[in-house]
């Protein structure tokens, strides 16, 4: 409760004087500076050791996330009112998709949005003032899927609510090249999963915008073992979620679970790749963008190098509002 007040008081605390603060005690790795408003934000987050959770308890521990992210305002606003609906589709209409309509678009496309949290964790809710944010900065419908969650589902589950989530939107006139797929972190790593299955049939799909998504089940690149701990996402927390999320061993030979496994051009006519400096996934998501390149996709990486896992979600922090902004201005010159 007190690391509470304390979070939601110390954005009222001016960035320069949080960087004088702490010139003497700057967190440096790799030639990177971490954002010493950052820097500091962290060491106030309360820390969890997710890998000690038990499976019966999971359920309390997402709800208490969600009332943190209810108490704790780390995103902004948005300056005008996004209209929201929530969809329950399916066969047995369990699955929720929530539609954000700004007050003003620009395009016939949308975007389809998959919340991160390691495949076990977040919701639509969690998400909810992020997903404003964007679809106002965009001018671009969003849908936002609530996809089953691990351990409980494993993989392709998640997959499996995302292909229902289009065939919804199909349904509605919307056709999958005017579908963009977005997401961030396990997020991300969904976005991609879809583009690879529909690639695997040749249908075209508008993009993929993928901020500092999970690729790799290996979790032993030299970031992860650089920024293993201190940064929000921990080395151990990757490969828990990885843990809970794999059905069997044959999932890692899988192109659309194991991402650096793709061996052939995406049927996806834009790909961004969004890094952060202090983030244990940098190495491999910047191994995803070269592998992907290197097969003859267009793609273009974002790399923002003192900021951190998570911070699209945290934009109350100047630095992370600044990158947001900018990677939002890049997504929209193909929308």
């Amino acid at each position: 409760m007190f690391s509470n007040l304390l979070i939601n008081l110390y954005f009222f605390i001016p960035a320069w004087m949080v960087k004088i603060f702490l010139f003497f005690n700057r967190d440096i790795k790799r030639k990177y500076i971490l954002d010493p408003q950052a820097q500091l934000l962290i060491s106030l987050f309360p820390k969890y050791d997710v890998k000690e959770i038990k499976k019966q308890d999971l359920k309390v521990f997402r709800e208490s996330i969600e009332q943190t992210r209810r108490k704790v305002s780390v995103s902004k606003k948005t300056l005008k009112k996004i209209i929201k609906k929530d969809h329950f589709i399916g066969d047995e209409k369990s699955l929720m998709i929530r539609e954000y309509e700004p007050y003003k678009t620009d395009n016939e496309n949308v975007i389809l949005y998959f919340h991160g949290g390691g495949y076990v964790l977040n919701s639509v809710e969690t998400h909810d003032d992020t997903v404003s944010y964007f679809s106002e900065k965009l001018r671009t419908k969003i849908f936002s899927l609530e996809y089953r969650l691990a351990p409980e589902n494993k993989f392709p589950d998640a997959l499996e609510d995302s292909l229902s989530a289009i065939r919804w939107l199909e349904s509605q006139n919307i056709p999958l090249q005017n579908i963009s797929l977005c997401g961030d972190s396990a997020g991300g790593h969904l976005a991609a999963s879809v583009a690879h299955y529909f690639s695997e049939k040749d249908i075209k799909i508008h993009s993929q915008f993928l901020i500092y998504p999970m690729c790799d089940p290996g979790c032993n690149s030299d970031s992860q073992k650089l920024f293993s701990e201190g940064y929000f996402l921990t080395n151990e927390a990757m490969r828990w979620f990885w843990d809970c999320l794999i059905s069997s061993e044959s999932d890692n030979e899988n192109h659309k679970y194991n991402l650096l496994k793709v061996n052939k051009k995406i049927t996806v006519n834009h790909t961004f790749i969004i890094t952060a400096g202090f983030d244990p996934l940098h190495d491999e998501a910047e191994n995803y963008a070269s592998i992907l390149h290197n097969l003859g996709n267009s793609v273009k990486q974002l790399h923002y190098p003192s900021l951190f896992h998570g911070f699209a979600s945290i934009t109350k922090l100047k630095k992370a509002n600044d990158a947001v902004n900018d990677m939002l201005r890049e997504y929209k010159k193909i929308l």
